[in-house]
């Protein structure tokens, strides 16, 4: 087990704030995910500014592309049968080379909200004797199918970006990559609700950890639904990255404390009855430092 570093005075009935490596690193991890997912989202965002009027009901480019089951579909997006042919100052090679530089930017942000689910999960798969739980093993074989899956998905998007012809085939391929990626997501964020549930790890309280086990269950059903309602995953994309950013303060928001702020925990007077009976005290609580 790690070390735990000082915290603050808390309720006797209240576990202290539990201050490891493990949980400073996963919030790094979350931010710095989030910080780039929103730099390569606005890099694409200020290049593909065509109306979002794709298949499926689906609002989102990127998804557009990704769940493509036929040529019409990723034509709707691209705006061109032709991607290798569209000359670079026109609308169509704007966004196909908007999407190849997100395509390529994907690379990092795969391995980070990988990293980001894996250390999570293993931060709670665990008890407060410091065993592990079979939960981290299928945790690591998840995001690494996951990984895999999207590496393949992004392939096949690069491919299709350099054919000279769209065609039904490269749509499929790239949509049953990202089927699968979609799916092993939802079963990650499936599995952390129920490690969630399970764990006797203190960093977040039990009814904290309760609501985010809800959350988790909540965002990777809607993943499921939207297997067969592209849609969907969207709001359950959205509802993963508002998770993403609450737990970068739960997380980290403990070391920000300590190491920014000063802390200032109150003291309590022992004894205070019999003291104040004999006026040596007037308050049973004071400022550790006034």
């Amino acid at each position: 087990m790690h070390t735990q570093a000082p915290h603050h005075a808390h309720h006797p009935d209240e576990p202290a704030p539990v201050m490891t490596v493990r949980r400073f690193v996963t919030g790094f991890v979350a931010l710095m995910m989030s910080v780039y997912a929103i730099f390569i989202a606005h890099q694409f965002n200020s290049r593909y500014t065509t109306p979002h009027d794709f298949h499926d009901k689906i609002d989102s480019p990127i998804l557009a592309a990704e769940l493509s089951k036929t040529a019409k579909d990723l034509e709707g997006v691209l705006h061109t049968e032709r991607p290798a042919e569209a000359r670079p100052d026109s609308e169509p090679g704007i966004i196909v080379a908007a999407l190849r530089s997100n395509t390529y930017q994907d690379f990092l942000f795969i391995l980070l909200y990988n990293l980001f689910l894996w250390s999570f999960a293993a931060l709670f798969a665990g008890t407060d004797e410091g065993r592990r739980t079979i939960h981290r093993s299928i945790m690591l074989a998840l995001v690494i199918l996951i990984a895999i899956s999207d590496c393949l998905e992004n392939r096949g998007i690069l491919s299709a970006l350099n054919a000279s012809l769209l065609t039904d085939k490269l749509a499929s391929t790239i949509s049953l990559a990202s089927l699968c990626k979609w799916g092993l997501f939802a079963l990650a964020l499936l599995l952390t609700g129920w490690i969630l549930v399970r764990s006797e790890i203190t960093v977040y309280s039990l009814p904290t950890r309760r609501l985010f086990a809800l959350a988790y269950g909540a965002a990777g059903f809607l993943m499921l639904v939207g297997l067969t309602a592209p849609h969907v995953i969207e709001l359950a994309s959205e509802l993963f990255a508002l998770l993403v950013a609450v737990n970068i303060f739960g997380l980290l928001g403990p070391f920000v404390e300590l190491w920014f702020l000063r802390p200032n925990p109150p003291r309590y007077v022992e004894d205070f009855c019999s003291r104040r009976a004999q006026k040596q005290v007037d308050v049973a609580v004071y400022p550790q430092n006034p």
